[in-house]
This record gives C-alpha cells, sequence and structure tokens, in this order.
C-alpha cells in the first residue's frame, strides 16, 4: 500500500514539473499576472488635439490646432477624419486585461521590434497625456493588441484597440484622397482645354447641357458624376508652378470657378499630374482615370 502511495506521489510530482515548464516563460509565468490597473490613461477625448505616432514607415503627426484633423507632419495636408476619430475613440475605449510577460528578452515575440511596433504619444490641450508601444494583434484578433509603456518591461493585452489605426504601409495612407467635390447640380459650366481644341460645355435654363447648339451625350453625365466626388490614384512630391505647361487644363464654373491643370508624363504607364490652384499637394492619375475627366467635343456629343 505504502508502494503505491510513494508511486502516486512521483506521478503528481512529475506532473507539476511538467506543467511549470509548460507554462513559464524562461522562468516567469506568461498567461496572467494579477495587476489592479485597468486603464493606460483616462482621457477626455473632446480634449485630445494632438497625436504622435512613430514606426518603421516614418514619424507622423497629427493636430487639430484648426478645428479639423490635419497632418501636421512630415507634411501639411488634410487627413480623413475617420481614421483619426477611430484612433481617439480606441485610446478612450482601452482597457488593459492582463500582463503576458515581465520578460524583456521575450518582446520581440509580441512585435516590439523596429519593423512591427508603433509609440504613440497623446496630448490633450498641448499637454503630454501618456506614451505607449504598440506591438502585433494578438492571436484572438479583433481589438486585442499588445501594449507595453516605454519606461517598463511589462507587456500587456489591451481591449479595445485596432494597430490597423496606427501602422499604415505608407504616410501617404494618412492623406484625404478628395481633390474637389463639385455638386452635379451646381455645375453651370465646364471649358476642357487640350493642344488640339478647346470647347465649352454650358447649361441652359431649363437644366440641360449644350456645346452650342449640339446638346452633350452621357460621356459627360459621367464627368459630372466624377466631379461630385474626385478622388486621386497617387500622391507625388513635386512642385508645378503658373509657368508650366500643362498639357490640358478643366475650368468648372459652379459660382465659383475651379481650374484642374494636368501635365501628363511621359512615362510607362503614362501618367498625369494634377495641380489644383490653392491646394499645395500635387495629385498623381493614371492615364485611364485622367481620361474619364478629359474628354474630346467628339466624346462629349456622343460622336
Amino acid at each position: 500500500m505504502k508502494s503505491k502511495t510513494f508511486l502516486y506521489l512521483g506521478i503528481f510530482a512529475v506532473l507539476l514539473v511538467a506543467a511549470y515548464f509548460l507554462t513559464s516563460d524562461r522562468g516567469e509565468k506568461t498567461s496572467s499576472y494579477k495587476f489592479t490597473e485597468k486603464q493606460l490613461f483616462v482621457l477626455d477625448s473632446a480634449k485630445v488635439d494632438k497625436i504622435e505616432i512613430k514606426n518603421s514607415a516614418g514619424n507622423l503627426v497629427l493636430s487639430k490646432s484648426t478645428g479639423e484633423w490635419r497632418v501636421d507632419s512630415p507634411f501639411q495636408y488634410r487627413t480623413v477624419s475617420s481614421y483619426v476619430e477611430s484612433i481617439v475613440s480606441g485610446l478612450k475605449n482601452l482597457k488593459l486585461e492582463s500582463i503576458v510577460s515581465t520578460n524583456p528578452a521575450k518582446k520581440d515575440t509580441y512585435g516590439f521590434t523596429e519593423a512591427e511596433q508603433s509609440e504613440v504619444t497623446v496630448y490633450e490641450a498641448g499637454v503630454p497625456k501618456g506614451t505607449f508601444l504598440l506591438g502585433k494583434t494578438a492571436a484572438a484578433g479583433g481589438n486585442l493588441c499588445y501594449l507595453k509603456k516605454t519606461d517598463s518591461d511589462n507587456i500587456y493585452l489591451a481591449d479595445g484597440i485596432d494597430k490597423n489605426n496606427f501602422f499604415k504601409t505608407s504616410l501617404d495612407e494618412w492623406k484625404d484622397k478628395n481633390i474637389v467635390s463639385i455638386p452635379k447640380q451646381g455645375v453651370n459650366s465646364i471649358e476642357f482645354i487640350s493642344a488640339g481644341e478647346t470647347f465649352t460645355v454650358n447649361r441652359d435654363s431649363a437644366g440641360k447641357y449644350f456645346i452650342g447648339t449640339d446638346s452633350v451625350g452621357t460621356a459627360f453625365d459621367g464627368v459630372l458624376n466624377l466631379l461630385a466626388k474626385f478622388e486621386t490614384t497617387g500622391f507625388k512630391d513635386t512642385t508645378l508652378t503658373e509657368q508650366t505647361n500643362f498639357t490640358d487644363k478643366v475650368i468648372v464654373d459652379w459660382g465659383t470657378k475651379t481650374q484642374l491643370n494636368f501635365l501628363k508624363l511621359d512615362t510607362t504607364p503614362p501618367k498625369y499630374l494634377l495641380q489644383v490652384p490653392g491646394d499645395s499637394q500635387i495629385y498623381e492619375l493614371d492615364e485611364g482615370f485622367a481620361k474619364n475627366i478629359l474628354k474630346t467635343k467628339n466624346e462629349i456629343l456622343g460622336r
């Protein structure tokens, strides 16, 4: 009987040792540490006016100093407000679920490398509220990510925050792609200027469009639809001056005049650069997309 008791105790001891090694993190427990903090910081979303994000794509500064969110650095341009609103909402709802590791040697496992992590600093009314590092999305997916304070080896499992809101493959992804939004019903006329011809489409008192006495075809409706939400296919870091010999111009009269200056590039495949006076950003368009606006007179008339 005693021999069986010793046998059972021996088996139990072996199981305990096996369990220890299965759950250890090089001598530390990685499942969940007991802790009392549930929030990284308390945030008043209405007062958040600046967010800095540093990662392998570059260093980005988002600012709300003008009442709307914009990119402030490394360039100054409009951003998509919904992107930043998602970030602020995530930060406000962020909850620390558990500590998954305290071992600095394991940080790479959770995405805290130069290639994967994002360093985020949040400001309220111009004052830094806090800085943290955001690592990988957890295996469970969704809004579960690994998070680390810059002054601690603790790695947390955080809920309510989406890494994709912070990590873009290119800083250009933060730019608002909208070039112009001209209401279809507000267009009085459009002048098309190219090397081969110049003509104007005018709207009459009945709301119909003509080139001279000839009524336009369905292609012109496509132009109007595109101008109602004209978005770029890319951006170009260059400068075009008034002295640039633009290959095409489109002037839209909708109570005010908006001029679109196109420059065809000698590239393969062909591309166009687009300048809008008053807008410092130069847009890059694929030729096929640009041609949706750069119509000939015969195309507009449906001939």
